[in-house]
């Protein structure tokens, strides 16, 4: 029955993952960066989108959840927490540290991928996209899962104590945030491109050319990007190719799947 209910979950998860690229395959109609990109190129990331997510619940199956725990009591808190709901303005300020935070980890994780080879071996896999666009948001490694629960889970598993409630509330918020920014819109937020990340801003890391490589690492905001020296304002109407500096695409499930076990 268990294994009845598990594989259900995963094609629930599935089916609601594809309702939320059709909602957002609508917007980025109204204005693409590209306006006629390859279906053979979406329809492979959907098929990769059910890999991914069946490596994910693997993962989650052999027990992270009970590492989690495990760490939590050993270190016993303090953990931050979010304001009482009745409070709107401090509930909303607990939520944007809590991204802060979550981006910090996940600016020298991201950065670090790009500057350690056997890193970057899993995250060309997310670079090779060509046609950018929301279905790319998980054209990604099933071994990242790996360092995401190292980087950022167990980190802010340390920080943070969340009740159930809250955590799926924030996961969400970040599901769609990655697919926004990934969007294949043209977007541009002017002034606010220097305080939240957007399709431009992220469109700038995911280019090829010599001025944007290793650029605007941050996932929400882009404030580390600036402390640390690795930001690039978009000027206007600045939307490059995305992809590789050599053309790989790896469109190829097999050999997408060993893929930094094969050139590692």
């Amino acid at each position: 029955m268990e294994l009845i209910n598990t594989i259900f979950g995963f094609i629930q998860y599935i089916l609601k993952g594809y309702i939320i690229y059709g909602v957002f395959i609508l917007i980025e109609r109204i204005r693409p960066v590209e306006p006629n990109q390859p279906f053979r190129n979406i329809f492979f990331n959907l098929q990769w989108y059910v890999v991914y997510t069946l490596f994910g619940f693997i993962i989650n199956a052999i027990g992270i959840g009970v590492l989690v725990e495990l760490i939590q009591h050993w270190l016993g808190g303090p953990y931050l927490k979010f304001p009482t709901p009745h409070n709107l303005f401090e509930k909303i300020f607990g939520i944007l540290l809590y991204f802060l935070i979550v981006d910090f980890f996940y600016y020298w994780l991201h950065r670090l991928q790009h500057t350690n080879s056997f890193l970057w071996e899993q995250h060309k896999f997310h670079h090779s996209e060509t046609s950018m666009n929301v279905t790319t948001t998980r054209r990604v490694h099933w071994l990242e899962e790996f360092l995401i629960i190292a980087f950022i889970v167990v980190p802010m598993s340390v920080l943070f104590r969340l009740q159930p409630l809250e955590a799926g509330f924030l996961a969400f918020i970040e599901i769609l945030w990655l697919q926004f920014i990934h969007l294949n819109l043209r977007l541009e937020l002017g002034i606010l491109s220097r305080i939240i990340v957007g399709p431009q801003h992220h469109r700038i890391h995911h280019s090829f050319a010599t001025e944007h490589l290793d650029k605007n690492f941050g996932l929400f905001f882009p404030i580390w990007d600036i402390i640390f020296g690795s930001y690039y304002r978009p000027i206007k109407g600045e939307f490059p190719p995305t992809g590789l500096t050599t053309l790989e695409n790896h469109n190829h499930l097999g050999l997408a799947i060993i893929l930094p076990l094969k050139n590692g």
